[in-house]
């Protein structure tokens, strides 16, 4: 039965929760797991709900505040929270589990939250009762704005959902350092693969064999390389059918995509395993289509194929990168991992069907690790880290023949998008400040690097602020789909 909450902040306790909410009015309800009542308000999509339960994520309890309302010291509504958070005070997951709260705001934005208290305590203190803080902003959504309502977004009222995760999973072990690794050997794939209209959706296609790569070899081909998180038939989803079609025609139908892990190991890993896929490729001149770490993946075949094994008769002709993350990015720090874990979950929950159990599978791995103190085994993505060693010698490295273009965003979310709460508060952006990027990648990183061979790429395509592109979005945009038309040539 709901209750009200006490904007004066005396503790309100509902069933097994205690809510503190200094500020902030509102009725407040628990509901057990799978309680019918919240699947209305909830509005969780198949897609999340499979990607929980492929995660080993249980629910096991939700908080609702409905009407939420932020009040001022006379009791009147105010806008904006500052920094007031909302304390919650639940039951602990029990011996054997961790636990962990995924927030969704009234505009449908997600966020992961961790429990108040040391990750050594976690394994230790199964049986205790767990505190969450979480901001108190009412973030209300405009009607009808644009991703309003997302995988878990329950429009107009706050969320507090409670997940439970076994500490010790059957077939990967128990949850600490390379535990994200396991779960990328076992669900990730290395392979080589076309792609073609009929095929740049579908996760089945099969890797190449001997006679596809006699076929490769009949005249220019391109290769499209993924980002971190994703696979080809998801990450180049968003490429219009016209566009892909006549790239297609102008390759001869000699267009290929590597699946490679992104998590655990580095760009350089990557291509030293395609160098042994391409030994028996014989003559092959290869335009490269990249986004996000793809592009450091692009690199390392450009620069460096020579010591990663790649043969000497493969050369890269253009290399295109969108999004790239060659300056690095910040949201792969250690002390950000969770900030990019939301805004991969935000990102995540508006691209098609065929992406979303996909992608949040790994995001809800590496949110395990992070939840015990775990940091072992994420080479891949560390890799991306601007202060790390690896980046800084990445980029002091060889030279390339390939001519280098650049595809970047300015991003600025819409009026009433969810993605401007999980990205900003008063119009600066929590991680990387007035620095301009597209939600994940400075826009300037991407093609102004001093002292770097190849560095500043000329006449990049810097996309406004005013065409809404974020890091998901960017083959939806016609001016990217000219660009790709202008600088990849086929035969």
């Amino acid at each position: 039965m709901a209750q009200p909450l006490r904007p004066e902040g005396i503790p309100v306790y509902v069933e097994d929760v205690v809510i503190t909410s200094p500020g902030l009015s509102g009725q407040v309800e628990v509901h057990p797991p799978g309680a019918g009542g919240m699947r209305g308000p909830e509005d969780s999509t198949r897609a999340f709900r499979e990607a929980l339960a492929l995660a080993a994520l249980m629910e096991q309890l939700t908080v609702e505040v409905t009407d939420p309302d932020e009040q001022d010291d006379t009791g009147g509504t105010r806008g904006g929270g500052g920094g007031a958070v909302v304390e919650l005070e639940v039951p602990g997951p029990g011996s054997g589990f961790g636990q962990v709260m995924l927030y969704a705001a009234e505009d449908g934005s997600l966020s992961w939250h961790l429990p108040d208290v040391a990750p050594a305590e976690v394994t230790s203190r199964g049986g205790s009762r767990r505190t969450y803080h979480v901001p108190r902003s009412v973030v209300v959504a405009e009607p009808g704005a644009a991703g309003s309502r997302g995988v878990l977004g329950a429009v107009g009222t706050k969320v507090f959902k409670v997940l439970l995760f076994p500490l010790l999973d059957p077939v990967l072990g128990r949850v600490g350092d390379f535990f994200a690794a396991r779960w990328e050997e076992k669900h990730r794939r290395n392979m080589v693969r076309w792609i073609g209209p009929d095929t740049l959706t579908r996760p089945d296609v099969p890797a190449f064999t001997e006679a596809d790569w006699a076929t490769l070899g009949e005249g220019p081909a391109l290769l499209l390389v993924h980002g971190t998180f994703a696979m080809s038939h998801s990450a180049f989803s968003g490429l219009p059918a016209e566009v892909l079609a006549e790239l297609y025609r102008r390759y001869g139908g000699r267009v290929l995509a590597i699946d490679h892990f992104t998590v655990s190991v580095t760009p350089s890993d990557n291509i030293a395993w395609l160098g042994r896929e391409l030994a028996g490729a014989g003559a092959l001149t290869l335009d490269v289509l990249t986004h996000s770490r793809g592009g450091l993946v692009g690199r390392a075949l450009a620069e460096r194929a020579g010591e990663l094994g790649v043969p000497e008769s493969v050369t890269v002709r253009n290399l295109v990168m969108v999004a790239g993350p060659n300056a690095g990015t910040a949201l792969a720090d250690r002390d950000h991992l969770s900030a990019l874990l939301d805004r991969l979950t935000n990102l995540i929950q508006y691209v098609p069907d065929n992406g979303v159990t996909d992608a949040l599978g790994l995001v809800l791995t590496i949110l395990k690790q992070v939840a015990v103190g775990a940091f072992g085994g994420l080479e891949g993505i560390m890799s991306m880290n601007p202060a790390g060693e690896s980046l800084k010698a990445f980029n002091h490295g060889g030279a390339s023949t390939a001519t280098y273009r650049v595809i970047a965003s300015d991003f600025a979310p819409p009026t009433g998008s969810s993605l401007g709460r999980i990205a900003r508060d008063a119009a600066t952006d929590y991680v990387f400040g007035t620095v301009a990027n597209d939600l994940v990648v400075p826009t300037l990183g991407s093609y102004q690097l001093p002292d770097t061979p190849g560095f500043p790429v000329a006449e990049p395509l810097v996309l406004p602020a005013s065409a809404g592109v974020d890091h998901s979005s960017y083959f939806a945009n016609p001016l990217v789909s000219a660009a790709l038309l202008d600088w990849l040539p086929g035969e």
